[in-house]
């Protein structure tokens, strides 16, 4: 996967109007700053897109508030990037409202023909449109975070893993499940 570019907007401490990051002119690229600055928030948007997951207080199950920026009552987060050929862009926002929030999501697809992108789970549920994106990046959350990025505060991530969940990861990384459909197809085949 190859970042394009990540948009937030009341994502934690950005605001309203969206910050803009533009990957496509560097190759390579080092966060610096000081301590609150907006660092780790921008590593939490990407995951946040993808997976709708990011940092979280102890006491919550899913992350949607408490990335909210205080005093706001909706974030949107969009993240385009690079993967085997194709552009993909995926957008995510969270509205809170009085009987709780709520989440949507839209994975979309460049179309170079067309010149514009066009959705891959219009209509979908959360959860289907979920699982298309973990199927075409091959990558769970957990997966990402126990081997291309340590989450904050976490660096025992995957060491603190049971042997079952650190071999079903490792397993997930070096792609294993492909041999257990081939091996499944041959068994079809015989």
């Amino acid at each position: 996967m190859v970042p394009l570019s990540l948009s937030l907007s009341n994502f934690l401490s950005y605001g309203e109007r969206p910050t803009v990051l533009d990957f496509s002119q560097f190759s390579v690229a080092c966060l610096s700053g000081e301590n609150g600055h907006g660092k780790s928030a921008l590593l939490d948007a990407i995951t946040f897109a993808l997976w709708g997951e990011a940092r979280k207080g102890r006491s919550e199950r899913k992350p949607d508030e408490g990335l909210l920026r205080t005093g706001a009552t909706e974030m949107r987060v969009e993240f385009c990037f690079d993967l085997d050929g194709d552009r993909y862009r995926i957008i995510r926002s969270y509205r809170r409202g009085r009987r709780g929030g709520s989440t949507q999501v839209d994975l979309q697809i460049y179309s170079p023909d067309h010149r514009c992108y066009r959705s891959l789970t219009e209509g979908s549920s959360n959860a289907r449109t979920q699982e298309r994106v973990g199927q075409i990046l091959s990558m769970d959350y957990e997966t990402f975070i126990n081997s291309a990025f340590i989450v904050q505060g976490r660096i025992n991530e995957f060491s603190n893993k049971d042997a079952g969940q650190r071999k079903r990861i490792l397993g997930d990384i070096l792609g294993l499940s492909r041999y257990d459909r081939m091996q499944e197809l041959a068994r079809q085949r015989l």
